[in-house]
């Protein structure tokens, strides 16, 4: 039987986690830099570790205790009482006595130390010694083996000296709390029937990449909206109050599709031009069961001229100048991927046999005006579209059993990155040649590159951010040469979501239960966080036929970084965020 070692950096890490998961962060905080260890979650073993470990294997070993308990009682001759590692397991009276009585002696104490505090400032507290008044004692947990010969759990307090150079207000560790976005709210209604809208499934929500006020979502029930949101934050008197009554009313909205169209109708995708002046929308299905594009601007809708594709559209993408349009769709078992010219409403299209969208996960992106990248399974291959014609340009080397399951281009440094369900991060660049990075424990939920504003630094760092069902979030430095991460955040749930402010100096992460957001350059204390609650219809009462699993989701933030969209289902609320 293989015994596993403890060490200090492991004993550490299961407290850490603890206190995180149980909301101590500030304590958690105050452990990590005791600890000396700038990011715990790049510890070997971190990936490794289940959510409350530290309770479970308390509980593992409490029961052992008590079956050690149990066999020596059998064995004793004569019956005495039972005592765990926390005392007798049946208390006798003078115990309580002898609480009281170091109760009236603490409140003593603190009575008499009271007045002498009375004008000057606050008194610093005396540290802490859990009971070791010289220190600890070097043969009280010896866990390290030969590594720490002191057997300290992390580095005592008091052989840590004061640091002699101030940090400023940006470079400290923040110890105050995440400030509480809950009451900064609005609840949109994705139905003018308040009964059918719990019946909406949201399958997507996109802010105006110009204008930070108008918010455009799509879902079933022909769900296709946009909202006017006004920049007044939803506490003030402006007309955008949180109100806890259901019947609260929903800012101006416009309905995008046609009213003719049935009700019956699902928007599986929109996206807007990179100038915000248009809104494509990919609807399913129309009388004959197939699906269509449709152009939406400020002139209402305009006929894209095409139609007749197998249900679903997926990844509707506009190329960097507005003009062509490119979409992935099923067809006869396979994929089809389509141009559409907009100039000239004409239509190319290129067949991928053997390449199943209905049972594996596909993604699709532009890397030029002409150029583009299609991924999944195990297949990554560029394509040209040029003179009516779609063309492989490029096909790149993967792995058997690769699972690529999201892929995405940055134009600044010309890298791509994809993603697999099992966990694996790919960086290629223009040679073809691929940086193999394991990131997460199974499935990666979300890959995002950092936006940059301002000249970029040649050579400089690129980061992407990763996030996964393991509840990890991750920022990665694309062109470092390492495997480790340049931070990461843990939210404890499976993660459905994160999204860069358009400035790049916010992230956001969501769970299906809460939203944390944090600093990129200060990630170790969160700057904000919002909860799902039961207010407004968050919890929504279901049919007992009804499945409780809740797999679509959206996270977006407007223009200016000021506002961020949540959707969950068949609800969405927009949090105000000021930095």
């Amino acid at each position: 039987m293989t015994k596993e070692s403890l060490d200090s950096d492991r004993i550490n890490y299961l407290i850490w986690r603890y206190l995180l998961e149980s909301g101590y962060e500030e304590t958690a905080v105050r452990l990590q830099k005791e600890w000396n260890c700038q990011d715990p979650q790049t510890l070997p073993f971190a990936p490794h570790v289940t959510n409350r470990a530290l309770v479970s294997i308390l509980n593992r070993g409490l029961l052992y205790n008590a079956v050690e308990r149990d066999t020596a009682l059998v064995n004793r001759d004569v019956a005495g009482s039972q005592t765990g590692f926390f005392g007798p397991l049946t208390p006798t009276s003078p115990i309580a006595e002898d609480e009281d009585a170091e109760e009236h002696a603490r409140k003593r104490q603190i009575d008499d130390e009271a007045p002498q505090n009375q004008n000057g400032p606050p008194v610093k507290r005396a540290r802490l010694s859990n009971g070791y008044e010289n220190g600890f004692d070097d043969n009280s947990m010896d866990v390290d083996g030969d590594q720490n010969g002191d057997g300290h759990a992390y580095p005592s307090p008091e052989q840590v000296p004061s640091p002699i150079v101030v940090p400023t207000s940006e470079q400290a560790i923040q110890l105050d709390k995440p400030v509480d976005l809950t009451s900064e709210t609005t609840f949109l209604d994705l139905s003018d029937d308040a009964s059918s809208s719990r019946n909406i499934v949201l399958m997507q929500c996109e802010w105006n990449p110009r204008d930070p006020t108008i918010l455009a979502a799509a879902g079933t029930d022909a769900l296709a909206r946009m909202w006017t949101v006004s920049r007044a934050t939803a506490g003030s008197d402006s007309g955008m109050q949180l109100d806890l009554d259901p019947t609260n009313v929903s800012p101006p909205f416009t309905d995008v599709l046609e009213n003719s169209i049935s009700t019956t109708t699902t928007v599986t995708g929109i996206t807007w031009t990179s100038d915000g002046a248009a809104l494509l929308l990919a609807t399913e299905p129309v009388e004959d069961g197939s699906s269509k594009l449709s152009i939406w601007d400020s002139n209402g809708p305009r006929a894209v001229g095409i139609d007749g594709f197998e249900s679903p559209i997926i990844c509707p993408r506009w190329n960097p100048t507005n003009a062509l349009i490119l979409v992935l769709s099923p067809h006869n078992g396979g994929a089809l991927i389509s141009v559409i010219n907009t100039v000239d409403g004409s239509v190319t299209q290129h067949s991928l046999p053997r390449h199943d969208l209905m049972e594996h996960a596909y993604d699709i992106v532009w890397t030029s005006d002409v150029d583009f990248v299609v991924g999944g399974e195990d297949t990554l291959q560029m394509l040209r579209y040029a003179n009516g014609t779609i063309a492989p340009s490029r096909k790149f080397e993967t792995r058997e059993d690769h699972a690529i399951c999201r892929v995405s281009y940055d134009f600044q440094s010309q890298l791509l990155a994809t993603a697999s369900e099992t966990g694996t991060i790919d960086i290629w660049d223009q040679s073809g040649q691929c940086h193999q990075i394991s990131a997460h424990q199974g499935l990666i939920t979300s890959l995002a590159w950092q936006p940059v504003v301002g000249p970029v630094v040649e050579g400089g760092e690129r980061l992407l951010a990763s996030a996964g069902e393991d509840g990890a979030i991750s920022i990665w430095n694309a062109r470092s040469p390492e495997s480790k991460p340049k931070c990461s955040m843990t939210m404890g749930q499976g993660v459905v979501g994160i999204a860069f402010t358009p400035d790049g100096t916010h992230i956001a992460g969501a769970t299906s239960e809460y939203i944390d957001i944090w600093k990129i350059d200060n990630v170790r204390v969160q700057r904000a966080t919002w909860t799902r609650g039961p207010e407004l219809g968050w919890q929504t009462p279901r049919s007992s036929a009804s499945s409780r699993d809740e797999d679509q989701h959206c996270l977006c933030w407007n223009a200016n970084g000021e506002k961020l969209a949540y959707g969950v289902n068949s609800m969405m609320a927009v949090i105000n965020f000021s930095r």
